[in-house]
């Protein structure tokens, strides 16, 4: 990766750059693309740190094997919740100006109760169900970037280093009582104004949540990155994402 560091860092810094005002979305040629999975997380954590940002927790994204195959993923996108535009509440006013030409999903959530440390085996599913607490939320996601002729391959390259797409969370009040629900077959009302509620994703479309959250925690370790107790977890669409604008 050393002869393509240049184009990676200036990647990054233009991503950063764009995240507090997203509404003038760069122009990458294909020259500009992370090639592999390893460049794309390159870009995305230097682009974190270039922000200078805290970190409340992690996404992720294409969870279920159905939709990573139909939007052309070969693993899951993970990426990163930022504190500056993560609200926690169940009636919060945003500001139009961070999320332009964005559009909002729900997804189930979670906080860490304690720490899934680094280890040697991987974190299973039932595992961390015992230490997560369920938080229903609203994802919003956009780009930084424009491309043209992209194909499936470099959009989910581009995807994992535009931060997984993600722009902004909602979470609402915690559930403890979660873990008997049947999540890939809960109906959800999503409704952006006046319109027709958005589409859910059913059966298959969806993840287990749990295992998503062990996906992830796992996928972290093999990059030696730990989450820890209060950070939140987010598990993916389970809606199709809604356009919304001021006021809506």
């Amino acid at each position: 990766m050393s002869n393509n560091n240049t184009k990676l860092a200036a990647l990054a810094d233009m991503l950063a750059d764009k995240w507090p005002d997203p509404s003038s979305p760069i122009k990458l040629e294909p020259h500009q693309f992370p090639e592999n999975r390893i460049e794309a997380y390159y870009v995305q954590d230097r682009m974190f740190d270039a922000l200078g940002e805290n970190l409340v927790g992690w996404k992720v994204g294409a969870t279920s094997a159905r939709m990573r195959a139909l939007d052309g993923h070969d693993d899951v996108i993970p990426g990163r919740i930022i504190a500056s535009t993560c609200y926690v509440g169940t009636h919060m006013k945003l500001p139009i100006s961070r999320f332009p030409k964005a559009r909002a999903e729900t997804e189930f959530a979670f906080r860490l109760t304690e720490t899934p440390t680094l280890r040697g085996t991987p974190w299973r599913a039932e595992e961390m169900a015992e230490i997560m607490t369920m938080h229903p939320a609203i994802e919003i996601i956009g780009n930084r970037y424009q491309v043209e002729g992209a194909s499936k391959a470099q959009n989910s390259l581009l995807t994992i280093a535009d931060n997984g797409g993600g722009m902004g969370f909602v979470f609402g009040d915690p559930i403890h009582d979660w873990r008997d629900l049947d999540f890939q077959n809960h109906i959800i009302t999503l409704r952006v104004d006046d319109r027709a509620p958005a589409e859910n994703f059913l059966g298959d479309m969806r993840c287990v949540p749990a295992q998503a959250a062990a996906d992830l925690v796992n996928h972290l370790a093999n990059r030696h990155i730990c989450m820890n107790a209060g950070d939140f977890l987010s598990t993916g669409a389970a809606t199709v994402p809604q356009p919304f604008a001021a006021g809506s």
